[in-house]
């Protein structure tokens, strides 16, 4: 995992975010703790998630199943109220996702706890619903409006980069040569901001996720992994 930081632009790249998928609990970690301490510090106002690799976040090579991570260990690092999700969710800064190629389970939920994303034309977006108990099905409603949601939830059809925006997922689509460019300078429009405004225009974000049910969405994570172990052991 590398940091760069400029212009209040902090990028954290990694090859990609598949490893969430994996419920490796040591990346996971390692991302939460590196956008808390990045959020905390008043040279940065954006932090900036990139994925190096051909895709953003690929389904990991073999079965998984979101019904048999370690639980106390998951619990904390995944669903937790401290953990990454609700970590990036509920940001002190802005956070962007740049997204390329196939964005699927754990970094689908990236996605949805990001301000921004800017995708390539080929990204494709794959619901994670079906198999990570931590997603957040109030924060996609929010963020795609409920019919939109449904859909992405229930039939678990992928999202092309251009549907992906109509939905709402994504705020721009840009060529993959492009992609880092665009991401970059989003990024750095957004830094212009004033560091208390920047601040202010999270604390109100964070006032509507909490009036609509998203950090106790995020909080029947363990109930919902515990109900696909009764249901699939």
């Amino acid at each position: 995992m590398e940091v760069s930081s400029a212009g209040g632009v902090a990028t954290v790249s990694v090859p990609g975010f598949a490893p969430l998928s994996r419920f490796d609990a040591d990346f996971a970690w390692e991302l939460r703790d590196t956008v808390v301490a990045l959020a905390d510090d008043d040279l940065v106002k954006v932090v900036l998630l990139r994925a190096t690799g051909a895709d953003f976040a690929p389904w990991p090579d073999g079965p998984v199943s979101a019904a048999s991570p370690p639980s106390p260990r998951w619990r904390r690092v995944f669903a937790g109220a401290n953990g990454l999700y609700q970590s990036l969710c509920f940001a002190k800064k802005a956070v962007v996702t740049e997204v390329a190629g196939s964005c699927v389970g754990a970094g689908a939920m990236l996605v949805l706890c990001s301000h921004l994303t800017v995708a390539a034309d080929d990204a494709l977006f794959g619901s994670p619903f079906a198999v990570l108990p931590e997603s957040n099905f109030v924060l996609a409603a929010l963020t795609m409006r409920l019919n939109r949601a449904k859909a992405w939830a229930v039939t678990d059809e992928p999202l092309g980069a251009v549907r992906a925006e109509e939905a709402g997922l994504v705020n721009d689509v840009v060529s993959r040569a492009a992609l880092p460019e665009a991401a970059a300078r989003l990024a750095v429009d957004m830094a212009a901001m004033p560091l208390d405004g920047m601040v202010m225009t999270t604390m109100l974000r964070q006032a509507v996720l909490d009036a609509h049910g998203v950090g106790r969405e995020f909080d029947l994570a363990p109930h919902y992994a515990s109900g696909r172990r009764a249901v699939e052991g």
